[in-house]
């Protein structure tokens, strides 16, 4: 979650809801979760414009929530924010956040003064046994104004800013095995992460990708092109990590990705299949609006 902009408020309120942005929509998913037991209020998509400001069309999309009470929680698309890995500043840890912005320099295109961000541990140290980080930083301008406008809201609470990254660590099983993630939204580009017990082990954002995938390349190109960058991840984690090999592959994408995996199977010792993120409602909610519920559903846990 990235931090700096607001301290983290709870409220009594039952209802939570997931706004997440991509490149076209919005979508927003509502959950009441009492007692541990999740169940859905809505699920609605509405057009959003990059063009525009965040904060009205995030402020118009939660109007149908006046009436309640409700905590919010917002998912960052990927271009507004950027992930990097740097070595963990050696400063005590309450001071880390602070020392971020003028550590990262050249690394993202903002200036120290207009960057909000936040970091997670990376599970495996350098080979002189420094610690490293994957540092979340985004331009603070455009989203404290997301905060100004939410705080104005009379009964409706922000309490978390997610990015996907750490959102896609919730899909999966809480286990020790590995599994290497392709996730892309329409219209944007693939990501790829690998992730074991919950932590993130190597993301990487694909290029390149959003015209094969719409059907302009033919299924050997965009096969060849996935191979390698998969090809080229499992070589990092298994030889330069020297970390036990991975257990599955897993796709979600909006294209049809049967028929890559197929072409795939023969080349690769891991198993290959559809993601099917192990969320509570998962099953029932459109597959483009699961990092919105996975967002909800984080905000309505840490609430409790």
């Amino acid at each position: 979650m990235l931090t700096g902009l607001f301290s983290s408020q709870t409220n009594k309120t039952t209802l939570t809801v997931g706004v997440s942005v991509s490149a076209a929509e919005l979508h927003v998913v509502a959950i009441d979760y009492d007692n541990s037991t999740v169940s859905l209020s809505s699920v609605s998509s509405v057009p959003f414009d990059p063009r525009q400001s965040l904060d009205k069309q995030v402020n118009d999309a939660l109007t149908a929530f006046e009436k309640a009470p409700c905590r919010v929680s917002v998912v960052l698309s990927q271009d507004m924010y950027h992930m990097v890995q740097v070595e963990k500043p050696d400063v005590p840890e309450e001071d880390i956040t602070t020392a971020l912005p003028w550590t990262l320099g050249d690394l993202v295109p903002y200036d120290a003064s207009n960057i909000v961000l936040d970091y997670i541990d990376y599970p495996v140290q350098t080979r002189t046994g420094a610690k490293k980080i994957d540092v979340f930083a985004a331009e603070k301008s455009s989203l404290s104004a997301v905060v100004e406008s939410m705080s104005k809201k009379k009964g409706q609470t922000l309490t978390h800013i997610h990015t996907k990254e750490v959102l896609a660590t919730e899909m999966v099983p809480d286990d020790d095995y590995a599994r290497l993630l392709i996730i892309q939204e329409s219209n944007s580009e693939p990501f790829l992460m690998i992730v074991r017990s919950r932590a993130i082990w190597l993301s990487r954002r694909l290029r390149g990708f959003v015209n094969k995938a719409n059907g302009n390349a033919d299924l050997s190109q965009l096969s060849d092109t996935l191979g390698l960058e998969i090809q080229r991840s499992m070589d990092f984690y298994e030889s330069q990590l020297k970390q036990p090999p991975l257990k599955e592959i897993l796709f979600k994408t909006q294209f049809d990705c049967m028929p890559v995996i197929e072409r795939l199977k023969p080349f690769q010792p891991a198993a290959m299949n559809v993601f099917s993120p192990e969320l509570d409602l998962s099953d029932v909610v459109d597959p483009s609006c699961h990092f919105a519920l996975a967002s909800a559903l984080v905000a309505a846990r840490e609430a409790h």
